[in-house]
């Protein structure tokens, strides 16, 4: 099932864009696993967690996205923006400034950067990013979403197949693409062969232009 970013990060569903920037900041500074001795791995996960919430919510494209489909992502989409990673370049500098160390972040998001010449130890000595990038450009290019990619529109399509109860009352339905979860708002009364567009859905699943199109199969 898709998670629920809004009470991972303690926000109403109308929360605006501030109160989300404000909660996302005051829990990563609760979940940082300095600030938790003795429980570093739960630390890093609930790190990640609010992280992976943040990158979706604090998208106004993304958000719109997860509240119509119930898209769900990975910490990655942190740097999806330049909102959310800006912000996020601000909480370093905030763990910097407090004396808390950033290495943690070397097994969340290493991985992607370090190829790039990035690395959070040398950063959490005043390294700062190789050349003037920022590390959400960074990673857009570790993920090879280049302005080339980015300029092509696509259309995927996928069959989800459901009997006829769940056809004549509605149900939703969960698929995983590229590590995204989408759920698929199936209505009432659908027959075989409807099919149900996700628009501007590749944004989320592949960083690029393009619907998912649904086809509903309808069987015994």
């Amino acid at each position: 099932m898709s998670k629920d970013y809004y009470a991972i990060l303690g926000v109403q569903r109308n929360a605006s864009e501030d109160d989300i920037k404000k909660a996302y900041r005051n829990l990563a500074m609760q979940y940082h696993p300095d600030r938790n001795p003795g429980k570093e791995e739960w630390a890093n996960e609930k790190f990640k967690e609010i992280n992976e919430a943040y990158g979706v919510l604090g998208n106004p494209e993304k958000r719109r996205q997860y509240d119509q489909f119930g898209t769900t992502g990975t910490a990655n989409d942190i740097f999806g923006s330049q909102a959310t990673s800006t912000t996020f370049e601000d909480l370093m500098k905030e763990f910097r400034g407090s004396g808390l160390n950033i290495d943690f972040l070397e097994r969340i998001f290493g991985d992607s950067l370090r190829n790039h010449g990035f690395s959070f130890r040398v950063y959490r000595y005043g390294g700062g990013s190789p050349g003037g990038i920022n590390i959400g450009d960074l990673f857009q290019q570790a993920q090879g979403r280049t302005q080339t990619q980015s300029s092509q529109i696509e259309t995927v399509r996928y069959e989800i197949t459901i009997n006829k109860k769940d056809a004549k009352k509605g149900i939703e339905k969960d698929f995983v693409r590229n590590d995204h979860t989408l759920r698929v708002k199936i209505p009432r009364k659908t027959r075989d062969g409807t099919k149900i567009r996700l628009g501007n859905a590749l944004h989320i699943t592949d960083g690029i232009p393009g619907d998912i199109i649904i086809n509903i199969l309808v069987k015994d």
